[in-house]
């Protein structure tokens, strides 16, 4: 029997899951690992045991302000690392963040940047697992300060048990703040000095030409029971090392390496941030290195370096790994997926369009096609060239694909930077693809940033269009001409606005032979509206929002059933240039852990142990457990079934 997936109440019915391996993918011949993490531009990371197994997980923080989730579902040695949630407990973080127990109560605090004031720190608590802004932190005079541009750190630099604060200048000085609490509910600093130690960096060496500090790190580095510094220069490609010649209660900074690791020194576009962890057990630290990206120009794709440590913890030696460390799909920026079946095979094969491409003169889009080499219920991405491969088609382009001239395969629209939208007709013979520039589809010009999808929305048996603007407005285009030659007709705007880069998708969600409407939006998520009238006559009406971070000027939702009907599978293009996979599961009995279509005591033990044995994915119907539809299995969804439970209130 067919499951209708009707999108009411997904907090109550349905699960949203983000699934990074799911889908096989292979891009520039290389089988990625986990393909669909978002991509990372300038990404700041941190290694922590957030859910208390035994194994670093990662947190990660990049252009969206919110933090990525990844949780270690390997070991301590053999990590294996998934998306969890794009949007951690909805935190907005802003530039920087990071983790610590400031209070001493054996749990994981947070800081991090101020959204409203960037050069003050929001504190965050930690009460069960769930994060809860406290304060800002403070001095005994006036707010702790932090440049808005630069990642500071925290760490007991004077032995006495709890974490001080350090933060760069764009002199390329470090300010010293004391913690003076102690282990207290919210921690209390003195300022010290904006010249710590007396280190001025660039090249090396101490001088009056000074860089910024745009991202330290304090470890140590030779076994000596000290802390050593790890510098990220605003201009310098590599890292400096400053050693501390002084003890754990009194440091003393002399001795600089300026181009670290020695073995292999680090090269990149500038401003780097080191992170250190323990990720293959051997009890030593390997390094890893995100590009933030300084002044030597943008490095928005291969930012995530790492170097296995394959000496020891007191001389360590690096030996260089990758700089995708993640295996994922990164298409450079603002990456724009269409699903369409290309090949007639009765499978839906992916396009993804990007903003530019960095790796090619000009710096123009580019349209990546990945055919599905495997089955209607077992998709297998692989990537492989096609006609519109090295065409400069202009920036910021987003595709959409449908039959226009009535031949039988599927047409190529194109909505550009421009905010015209180019017509390439499908002329494809013998399995060659080939599509060739008919020119702009008649006087349409939004004036940045269109983004088409086609549907027949008047039920006349040819395509319509509906066009999404730089502005948050989409645009209705009735097909004024029939299925072998379009001809379409401004009918004005929706009743529907995003706050801005709107980028609408049509499908049939509920199967009542209508189309409904995803709408992407650049500052929002995913908006869906069911349409409430018929095939020949539309009317939208908003749903809910899939909270997916978009985040760009032309990101748009590609949406298709690519395993079976029961789920809804959605690739999202973002800002980073990589995608999520978002899969929506019928998830009706909702913390039924059992299957027993009641919710006792039973249920809740249920919950507990998978959540503890990290496999709450695997039962019956996986998206069952996650009470508060966040993604992800944890306390809070055991908290969530023990009070509905206890109240008599989960069937409601």
């Amino acid at each position: 029997m067919k499951h209708i997936i009707p999108l009411i109440n997904l907090s109550l019915l349905f699960s949203l899951t983000f699934h990074d391996d799911l889908i096989p993918l292979s891009f520039d011949g290389e089988e990625l690992g986990s393909p669909f993490v978002g991509g990372f531009n300038r990404p700041k990371i941190q290694w922590l045991d957030w859910d208390m197994d035994g194994d670093v997980d990662l947190f990660l923080l990049d252009a969206s302000g919110y933090l990525r989730y990844f949780v270690n579902e390997g070991s301590a040695s053999s990590p294996d690392f998934h998306l969890i949630t794009p949007m951690f407990q909805e935190i907005a973080c802003g530039g920087w963040f990071y983790f610590a127990d400031y209070d001493g109560d054996g749990d994981m605090d947070l800081t991090a940047q101020n959204i409203e004031n960037p050069n003050i720190i929001s504190y965050f608590r930690n009460n069960g697992g769930e994060l809860a802004f406290l304060s800002v932190l403070i001095t005994n005079l006036d707010y702790v300060y932090s440049y808005s541009v630069m990642t500071p750190t925290f760490a007991d630099i004077d032995g006495d048990g709890d974490l001080d604060f350090f933060t760069g200048n764009m002199t390329g000085t470090l300010n010293y703040y004391e913690n003076v609490s102690g282990l207290s509910e919210l921690p209390l600093f003195e300022f010290i000095t904006s010249s710590w130690q007396d280190i001025y960096i660039v090249g090396g060496v101490r001088t009056e030409d000074r860089h910024g500090a745009s991202a330290i790190t304090f470890i140590d580095l030779d076994g000596d029971g000290d802390l050593d510094l790890s510098w990220g220069d605003y201009y310098q490609q590599s890292l400096y090392i400053i050693w501390n010649s002084g003890d754990a209660q009194n440091p003393y900074m002399v001795e600089v390496t300026n181009q670290y690791p020695p073995e292999t020194p680090m090269e990149s576009a500038g401003q780097n941030m080191p992170t250190f962890a323990d990720l293959d057990g051997d009890g030593d630290n390997d390094l890893f290195v995100t590009v933030l990206s300084g002044a030597f120009g943008n490095q928005l794709v291969n930012n995530f370096h790492h170097y296995e440590n394959i000496g020891s913890s007191s001389s360590p030696t690096y030996e260089y790994r990758t700089n995708n460390y993640f295996s994922m799909l990164d298409v450079f920026s603002n990456g724009s997926p269409e699903f369409v079946d290309i090949d007639f095979d009765g499978d839906l094969d992916l396009f993804i369009a990007n903003q530019y491409d960095l790796s090619s003169t000009p710096w123009v889009g580019h349209i990546y096609l990945f055919k599905n080499n495997g089955t209607d219920n077992g998709p297998i991405y692989e990537e492989v060239s096609s006609s519109l491969s090295g065409k400069n088609m202009g920036q910021m382009l987003s595709p959409e694909f449908g039959d226009l001239d009535g031949d039988g395969d599927p047409d190529l629209l194109l909505g550009d930077f421009n905010g015209f939208i180019q017509y390439f007709e499908n002329v494809s013979m013998n399995d060659e693809l080939n599509f060739t520039l008919i020119g702009s589809v008649g006087d349409i010009d939004l004036s940045g940033n269109s983004v088409p999808t086609l549907g027949d929305l008047d039920g006349d048996g040819d395509l319509d269009m509906l066009i999404g603007q730089l502005n948050g407005d989409v645009a209705f285009y009735r097909n004024g001409g029939t299925n072998l030659q379009h001809a379409f007709i401004e009918e004005g705007l929706l009743d529907i606005q995003v706050q801005s880069n709107s980028a609408p998708e049509l499908f049939d969600v509920d199967d009542d032979g209508d189309l409904d409407l995803f709408l992407g939006s650049g500052t929002e998520g995913i908006l869906f509206h069911e349409n409430i009238g018929d095939a020949f006559s539309f009317d939208f009406m908003y749903k809910l929002l899939l909270s997916v971070p978009l985040l760009g000027p032309n990101v748009k939702p590609a949406v298709g059933r690519l395993f079976n009907e029961e789920a809804l599978d959605i690739i999202a293009g973002v800002l980073a240039g990589g995608a999520y996979h978002v899969q929506i599961l019928n998830c009706e009995n909702l913390g039924d852990m059992n299957g027993d279509g009641g919710w006792n005591v039973l249920d809740i033990v249920a919950l507990a142990n998978c959540i503890l044995a990290a496999n709450c994915n695997d039962v019956y119907n996986g998206c069952v457990g996650d009470m508060n539809g966040d993604g992800g299995h944890n306390v809070l969804d055991i908290v969530a079934l023990a009070n509905c439970v206890l109240a008599s209130t989960c069937s409601g």
